[in-house]
């Protein structure tokens, strides 16, 4: 699907989507006009700009369903954000995929275990973090070196999930990981996909934490070669050896089917935004921000 036809498709479903929801909520404006003009031209505003970012959402699942050019990432077109307004509503779209970001349910795989100790040492963040996510997944109860387990956790009143993550969130409860570390690694962990990272889509500090061998060099060749249509391509560029090539190979991939969707829609004073998690074809996770 070519950018233009995307955005005049995504044009004319919008203005669709407008009419119907103006029409729908002329009823509620009109039952709360009992309550205060001011407070009914609020819940009015705020209902059109959710209504219209979760529209966007569905609308950007459409474009992913139809994406058929054999690579994601930068270079795509559902990549490039989408800024749109009819008359009065304006609205943000964004679409990244997951698998740019490391599964924290791979971790009791050594391999990816050792990447996450070395993006936690980029990052500047205490390397045992990954000894507690790697406890806090694990079906064994024996904790890491500097992880936790169930005897830990039990004194601050819960228990370790033992198995697979079901939602990034879950990580905010993990020994070590505060607010302000969580808003930090949202942006490099997920919980989606099959572990394999996206070259192109993965930020240098994960590129570099794939494997010892993968200097500064080598990852800024990665992100300018971008988009990456053929793996095998990579053994060609800047700072890579044959032998570098074929100990990430496993590790990495150029296609993605799980993404992360955020909308955000203005109608007068009101904003709204949703954030979604899904695969080409429905929603996995929905969270209204805002």
């Amino acid at each position: 699907m070519s950018s233009s036809a995307s955005r005049r498709g995504f044009a004319l479903f919008l203005v669709l989507v407008m009419v119907s929801i103006v029409a729908s909520f002329l009823f509620s404006v009109y039952f709360l006009s009992g309550k205060g003009y001011e407070r009914a031209e609020n819940f009015k505003d705020y209902s059109v700009a959710y209504h219209a970012a979760a529209s966007a959402v569905k609308m950007a699942l459409k474009f992913l369903e139809e994406d058929d050019n054999g690579f994601d990432g930068e270079g795509d077109n559902w990549a490039r954000p989408i800024f749109y307004n009819y008359r009065g509503i304006t609205i943000s779209l964004r679409i990244k995929d997951e698998c740019g970001m490391l599964n924290v349910n791979k971790l009791t795989d050594t391999r990816y275990y050792k990447i996450a100790r070395r993006l936690f040492q980029e990052l500047e963040i205490d390397p045992d973090t990954a000894d507690a996510l790697k406890d806090w997944i694990d079906p064994d109860s024996e904790p890491s070196w500097g992880g936790a387990e169930s005897e830990y956790y039990r004194g601050i009143g819960y228990l370790p999930t033992n198995g697979k993550a079901r939602s990034l969130g879950e990580i905010r409860y993990i020994k070590g990981i505060n607010d302000r570390l969580f808003k930090k690694l949202e942006n490099f962990l997920t919980t989606y996909g099959n572990g394999k990272i996206n070259v192109n889509s993965a930020p240098k500090a994960l590129l570099t934490a794939l494997s010892p061998q993968m200097t500064e060099e080598a990852a800024d060749s990665i992100i300018e070669a971008r988009p990456v249509k053929k793996l095998s391509d990579l053994k060609e560029l800047p700072g890579f050896s044959e032998e570098l090539y074929f100990e990430i190979r496993p590790l990495i991939t150029n296609k993605c089917d799980f993404f992360r969707i955020e909308a955000t829609a203005s109608f007068g004073e009101a904003v709204a935004v949703v954030k979604a998690f899904t695969d080409r074809h429905k929603i996995l996770e929905w969270k209204v921000v805002q």
